[in-house]
């Protein structure tokens, strides 16, 4: 009898064990964060060092826009935790509710950011997103190759309206983007909605038609690396990579001013792993981790702590570190959603012209 006591607790034990280690199988199984936005913008290394320090699986979704993005937030909340869009969309998102407020309290190093990247219009009080990476978009030009042409030296937006650089432009392809630079070359502020003047910007970007051999968002820079364009309208990063493969190619920050995007982490509105997006983010605020992502990505740093353990090569690149003088003639897109219906309109008759 006191065998078969013996042999019953035995089983019990054993069954107990089994199923306290399915429990704990499950438990790991769960922790996990789901995060979406461009594809590559969080380097995998990056989320494989996360993932190897703290055992939390990063299910990473791929997106082509901030408009995608805003869908699926809008649609499913609790199947998102975090997302990285651009500043206009946070302000967007934010107004709609889809976001929640960070909890500080979670993220230590959130002290580590730049104060000149917090406070903007699209969350003056910094409470529902953080920057994680700062681009520019302005001209990338091979000068060598404008002046066979016959065309004059490229300083301005004004000056890629010249005859002479006929077929030879490649432009970021959006239409936000390049109403702007056409608003700027008229002297007017972006997005502007007073018909008059949209009306003269629509004729102005109809002159430039002829003069663009390549509508681009992805690898712009290709065009001006193989011979087929001598100047660009194209991302900080995508030119810090065309010059890197070419040094004969100059960034040209035009006169008339260029754009700055911050790009930052916002928190679902009904994240389903709280605790495990916030590690996550305090992960990518620690100095070291925040700078091997600016090395990976070539977007300017916004952590402050970070700026140590960035190269030489990349504090000295005013494409990746521009000066406060080159950043003073920059600015944010505002009430991008007030104007992207008849921008498109807009573009779309451009594009089949």
């Amino acid at each position: 009898m006191k065998k078969n006591l013996k042999i019953i607790i035995s089983m019990l034990l054993s069954a107990s064990l089994i199923f306290s280690l399915a429990a704990c199988g499950k438990g790991e199984e769960a922790k996990e964060i789901n995060i979406m936005t461009w594809a590559d913008f969080i380097p995998r290394e990056i989320i494989e060092q996360f993932e190897e320090e703290t055992g939390i699986k990063v299910n990473y979704k791929e997106v082509a826009s901030n408009e995608d993005m805003q869908s699926l937030l809008e649609a499913s909340p609790d199947q998102y935790d975090l997302a990285v869009v651009t500043d206009y969309m946070v302000d967007i998102l934010r107004r709609n509710e889809n976001i929640q407020k960070l909890d500080k309290d979670k993220l230590p190093n959130f002290s580590n950011l730049n104060p000149v990247y917090q406070g903007q219009y699209y969350d003056e009080s910094d409470e529902y997103s953080f920057p994680y990476a700062i681009s520019t978009s302005f001209l990338l030009v091979n000068p060598e190759a404008v002046e066979e042409l016959g065309a004059n030296p490229i300083t301005s937006y004004e000056d890629l309206w010249q005859e002479e650089l006929d077929k030879n432009l490649v432009v970021i392809d959006w239409s936000v983007e390049i109403m702007g630079l056409v608003l700027k070359t008229l002297g007017y502020e972006y997005n502007e909605t007073d018909p008059e003047i949209v009306a003269q910007a629509k004729d102005k970007l109809f002159e430039l038609k002829d003069n663009i051999m390549r509508f681009e968002t992805n690898t712009p820079e290709d065009s001006l690396l193989n011979g087929e364009a001598v100047a660009g309208f194209m991302y900080s990063n995508q030119a810090v990579k065309g010059q890197a493969a070419n040094d004969k190619l100059e960034p040209v920050f035009p006169t008339e001013g260029f754009p700055m995007y911050i790009d930052g982490f916002v928190l679902s509105s009904e994240a389903p792993n709280l605790d495990y997006a916030h590690e996550f983010l305090n992960f990518i605020l620690e100095p070291e981790i925040s700078a091997k992502i600016s090395e990976l990505t070539s977007f300017t740093n916004p952590n402050v702590a970070a700026q140590e353990f960035l190269p030489e090569d990349f504090k000295n690149n005013i494409m990746l570190n521009p000066t406060d003088d080159i950043i003073s003639n920059a600015s944010l897109y505002i009430d991008v959603d007030a104007v992207l219906e008849e921008y498109e309109h807009i573009y779309s008759e451009f594009k089949m012209k």
